[in-house]
Order: structure tokens, then sequence, then C-alpha cells
């Protein structure tokens, strides 16, 4: 075992130290890396198949699971999000593409690894019934969120939502996600179209990218901006608006929704909770314990979730208490802390062998 006074070795493969902060998983490992570094632990960042280093350079790697196993000597800790693709009612939202180049790489980093770190306590009873391993060799260490950029009382999202072609003047709902048919878009959309029935002027805003591992994702993007019947304004998409924008349009929002039939973890709805939207949420996967007490959780259907967005668009009082415990909830979820129960796992694989 390495002296107690020695700083921790932590090897890291290129691509992680490589993932650029535009997209959800680079802006994961750059936290999480930066964060180790910043609690005392030496990131190594090195091929674990090069023969240029030295292996006694570290005490434990640290990987993206979903990449597949390292053929190191050094104990490996390694990072799943999930394993929806286990779930028989999800499994046929997936192409055949996506699951062969992460089902099997998945399953044989988690059989292999010392120990595991997940999002959510979902995300580990999903990791310990497919790949059998034991609870106890699973951490559930939550994402965080960007609080300088992701907090109230941000500028005024009218001029953004003005230049995408909407009405700066309306009140809107937000849905940030990927068009993915998971995501559930198309309930939200029904649910809008039975807002705008019962007389709420209210549109529908999207921050909505491409569904990548989707061979359709062009026609699914189509389908989100497609009209909804009754709105009187166009649904909007403003994909790949930089993260202060996406942040101004969840402080302007009346609620922000994700109605997903399956999230590992959910940052976008803590980001919202963090700029004070009101948020409504389905009742599947990791948002339940992600959102707690400071949300509407629901049936992912369109009448619940219609209902559940009356609610909150028609009792203003009521969105305002749910604005405040979402603030407060989300203050809960920073990179340190996940830094902190990252460094830990990494701790416990050096000292289990």
């Amino acid at each position: 075992m390495r002296p107690a006074h020695q700083s921790l070795r932590v090897g890291v493969p290129p691509l992680l130290a490589e993932l650029t902060p535009q997209t959800s998983v680079g802006r994961i490992w750059r936290n999480v890396l930066a964060g180790l570094a910043d609690l005392g632990a030496r990131v190594v960042v090195a091929d674990p198949g090069s023969r240029r280093w030295a292996p006694r350079r570290v005490d434990v790697w640290l990987t993206d699971g979903h990449q597949g196993p390292l053929d190191v000597k050094a104990p490996v800790v390694a990072h799943l999000h999930e394993a929806t693709w286990a779930d028989p009612q999800l499994r046929p939202l997936f192409e055949p593409a996506f699951l062969a180049a992460y089902e099997g790489p998945s399953e044989a980093s988690a059989r292999a690894a010392r120990r595991l770190i997940t999002v959510s306590e979902c995300s580990k009873a999903q990791i310990v019934q497919a790949y059998g391993r034991a609870p106890g060799d699973v951490d559930v260490v939550p994402n965080g969120i960007d609080h300088a950029t992701y907090r109230p009382k941000l500028a005024k999202a009218g001029p953004l939502l003005a230049a995408a072609g909407g009405d700066e003047a309306r009140p809107y709902v937000l849905f940030v996600s990927v068009v993915h048919p998971r995501k559930n878009l198309a309930v939200l959309r029904d649910a809008m179209a039975g807002l705008a029935a019962r007389g709420y002027p209210h549109a529908l805003v999207l921050v909505a990218g491409p569904a990548a591992d989707r061979a359709d994702s062009a026609e699914l993007e189509a389908e989100a901006r497609a009209p909804i019947p009754g709105l009187r304004t166009p649904v909007v998409n403003l994909a790949g608006a930089p993260d202060d924008e996406v942040a101004r349009l969840m402080g302007g929002a009346a609620a922000f929704c994700l109605p997903s039939l399956m999230e590992g973890f959910g940052m976008a709805v803590v980001e919202a909770m963090a700029c004070g939207a009101p948020v409504v949420v389905s009742d599947r996967g990791a948002l339940p314990e992600v959102v707690g007490d400071a949300g509407i959780v629901v049936p992912p259907t369109a009448e619940a979730v219609e209902a559940a967005l009356a609610d909150v668009l028609g009792e203003p009082v009521f969105a305002a208490d749910l604005s405040r415990r979402g603030i407060l909830r989300a203050a809960e979820f920073s990179w340190e802390r996940t830094a902190r129960g990252t460094l830990a796992t990494l701790t416990a694989a050096t000292e289990a062998g």
C-alpha cells in the first residue's frame, strides 16, 4: 500500500482528458478530473497499452466503462452511467449499431473492474441486475452542475427567443435534451396541445440536440419543431445554444419539463432547478430521486404531464414555491461533491487488493 502522505496517482486514458465540455459527457469528465487534482490526486493521462511509460506511476485507473475494460495491472475503477438497454421495455428504442458499440464493452468493464461508480441509485440497480456485481462493489456518486453558470436571476431570455423566431413576450415551457424517442418529447407536445385547448397562452421552447445514435435523427428533429395544434406561436429550437444562454432560457421559463422514459441522472433538470425554473418530470429512472420534493413527478403520459403543467402555470404561488425548493435542491449537486466521492472510490479500490 502506498504511504499515507503520498498523493494518489490516478491513471486516465487520453480519450477522457480530451473530451470537450460542449457535451454532457465532456463536462462530467472535465470537472471530475479537475476536481481530483484540486483534492491532491495526481492525474496521469496515459495510454494503458503504451510501452512508453512506467506502470509504477499509477496506483489506480479511472475509466469510462462504456468504452470497454483496460488491460492493466493496477486496479481499475470504471464509471458507468447506466445500463438502460438491459430493460426489455426500453431496449427497442436503441438501434442495433448503438447496442453493438456499447453493450458488450460496458458489460466487460463492469465485470472486470475492481469497483464501479455510477450516478444514481436507479443506475446502480440496473448495473447490479444486468452485470451480476455485488451492490457493495458499486458506489453512487451523483453528477454536479456549474453553479456559476446555472443560477437564479439571470438576464431575460426574450431577445434569444426573438432571434430564434419566437415571441419574446409570451410565457413558455422549456425542454432541454436531445430528440431521442426515450426523451418522450412527443408526450410533452401533446400536453402542450391540451393546454392550448384550455386557453393557456404558453409556447413550447426546445434546446433539443440531435440523437447522435439514431439514423432517423433528422426526422426526429423535424417532428420536434412541427407546429402544435392550437399553439399561437411556432415551436422554436435553440439547439447548440451555449451554456450561458441555456441558463437564461431556464431562468425565464414558466416551467421546465422532461417527461423522459428513462434517465440515469438528468443533469439538465438540476440545472433548471438551479436557475429557478419549476420542474415537471416523469416518474421513471433517476428523475424522482434527483428532484426529490422540489418538483412535480408524474407518469410519462400526455394527460399526467398536461395536468401537472396546468398546476404550475395556473397557480403562481405554487410555482414560486417549487422554484424556491428547486434552488435549494440543486445546491446539493456540486462538482466538488462528485470529485470527493470519486476520490473515495479510487482510494477504496487501492485498499481492496
